[in-house]
């Protein structure tokens, strides 16, 4: 008889736990706005034979710049006259890059002023003899009242975007990436 208690209680605590994270994943406080970072779409504030500066459609109160040196692409964030360089070629990869079309703004529910943070699509070089050849990161950076830094890169994967909201919507306390050795 004791087994049985035992093995109904472990039952329903399973039961409950795999209720409570499905309720959890269904009920996500976040969602997502989008900008774009296209080249038709922005404005070219600098531009010489190393590279460009690009003024984007910035969201809500964080301007948005485009940065490309060197064939390698980046985003700087501008917020209360504070500018944050997240340098993905330090961050992410020294490699030859290029961003995606947009950004994903990961924000509460009903209120873009609440920000967690951004996702952005970036295609490195995986060969420097082949520039065709690339993988499609997406980078994760963390939005909060004391910084602005990129504390993830998500790799090739079929869920790759439901791995990189997860990871901003689930943590308070993602450290940021330090600048690759």
């Amino acid at each position: 008889m004791k087994k049985i208690i035992t093995f109904i209680t472990f039952i329903t605590l399973l039961m409950n736990s795999t209720m409570l994270c499905a309720d959890e994943k269904d009920n996500s406080n976040y969602t997502s706005s989008y900008t774009s970072i296209d080249q038709q779409d922005c404005l070219t504030l600098d531009s010489d034979n190393l590279g460009s500066i690009q003024e984007c459609e910035p969201f809500n109160d964080i301007k948005v710049k485009v940065i490309e040196g060197d064939i390698r692409q980046s985003i700087s964030l501008t917020r209360d006259n504070k500018e944050y360089n997240l340098e993905f070629w330090s961050s992410v990869s020294s490699a030859f890059s290029s961003l995606g079309s947009k950004i994903e703004w990961r924000h509460q529910i009903g209120n873009q002023n609440e920000l967690k943070g951004m996702i952005v699509r970036l295609e490195v070089n995986d060969d420097p003899e082949d520039l065709e050849h690339t993988s499609s990161f997406l980078v994760v950076s963390k939005i909060t009242a004391e910084n602005i830094c990129v504390v993830g890169k998500i790799l090739p994967q079929e869920n790759q975007n439901e791995v990189a909201r997860e990871m901003l919507d689930s943590s308070t306390e993602l450290p940021c990436l330090e600048e690759n050795k």
